[in-house]
């Protein structure tokens, strides 16, 4: 059956005519062309009233924009994506002559499947990082489960004392604005933070350590001694350490270490924290930390090392498990971003 209110094509309405003439009644005509009786009596109805198929001429304003003004519009939009409404409506009005309005711009769009969203943040990929992901991917595509499990992840990351970097949405009502419940509070210089390094692995995570001060190569070798070792251990001898190409992390003492130790690392390809897993754990432990009550740093590493100790075996297997997906995701966008 044809779903309530759909307009019937002209060719459609001229079948339904021709089989009335044909002798059929309403019913056949309607079991038929799966249609609904009250809709094909409509039709031919019409056309013993009218004489023909087609609509009447409808009232109401007729559409501002012409159809080439409105693929003009499509082309602004997606030549530049960051183009306001109000400047597309400014451009169009300088080239046609004709004045529109923002909001008809915003309407046009809509109509054309375009939306105003807010954009993803993602690092600045160059071409050399590009083929660097891809050629990452190509060559990790092979690789079954067994070699992610034996892969120790590792980084650093930021945890404030008040408050996160990210957006925040609240749902309020009208004049609610300026409630205590609809406002997010903000103090002079961020409050204070702690910076970690933590490692993980589809057994679970790992070491987490905070960084005192500003890290260097050698503060970076003496967390992979005290920090690191006791974790890659505990994945046996086929483990692989994995971290990105901070200059720390490639400096030549820090290779000298990783040589000396006779540490297995991953070859990484720049810019891709979407294809570390332990990106995810970070929001995932950032949001239980903020869930919890601390007035000063010393309470907030208390928090943030239970946390990370309470971290569930089964959500870092289940970050693992998507490297498959992740490598597939990077060689389908041809080195390019990717959703994770």
């Amino acid at each position: 059956m044809a779903p309530h209110g759909k307009e019937l094509s002209e060719d459609l309405k001229k079948r339904i005519v021709a089989l009335h003439k044909d002798g059929l009644g309403y019913k056949k005509i309607a079991k038929t062309l799966k249609l609904s009786c009250s809709m094909v009596a409509k039709t031919i109805q019409r056309f013993n009233r009218t004489g023909s198929t087609q609509n009447r001429p409808r009232h109401g304003r007729p559409k501002k924009l012409s159809a080439r003004a409105q693929r003009h519009i499509q082309r602004l939009s997606l030549g530049n994506r960051c183009m306001s409404a109000a400047s597309i409506a400014a451009e169009v009005e300088g080239v046609g002559g004709q004045p529109v309005s923002a909001q008809t711009i915003r309407r046009t769009l809509h109509q054309s499947g375009l939306d105003g969203c807010r954009p993803r943040r993602k690092p600045l990929l160059k071409m050399m990082h590009k083929k660097g992901r891809k050629q990452f991917a190509e060559d990790k595509q092979t690789k079954d489960m067994d070699y992610w499990n034996h892969v120790l992840w590792s980084d650093e990351t930021k945890i404030n004392l008040f408050g996160s970097d990210g957006v925040k949405r609240v749902w309020r009502q009208p004049g609610e604005e300026y409630k205590d419940k609809c406002v997010l509070p903000t103090v002079k210089h961020g409050g204070g933070s702690v910076m970690v390094w933590g490692c993980m692995s589809a057994a679970g995570t790992g070491e987490l350590q905070f960084i005192e001060g500003t890290m260097n190569a050698n503060m970076y070798c003496d967390i992979l001694k005290q920090s690191m070792i006791p974790s890659l251990r505990r994945l046996g001898r086929r483990a692989v350490f994995q971290h990105d190409n901070d200059p720390k992390h490639t400096s030549k003492t820090t290779t000298a270490l990783l040589k000396k130790l006779r540490v297995k690392v991953m070859d990484w390809p720049s810019m891709s924290p979407d294809l570390n897993p332990i990106e995810h754990l970070w929001g995932i432990l950032k949001r239980k930390v903020e869930e919890c009550k601390f007035s000063n740093i010393h309470q907030l590493r208390d928090v943030v090392m239970e946390e990370w100790k309470r971290s569930p075996v089964a959500t870092c297997e289940a970050l693992v498990n998507s490297m498959p997906k992740r490598v597939k995701a990077v060689l389908e966008n041809d080195g390019g971003h990717t959703k994770y």
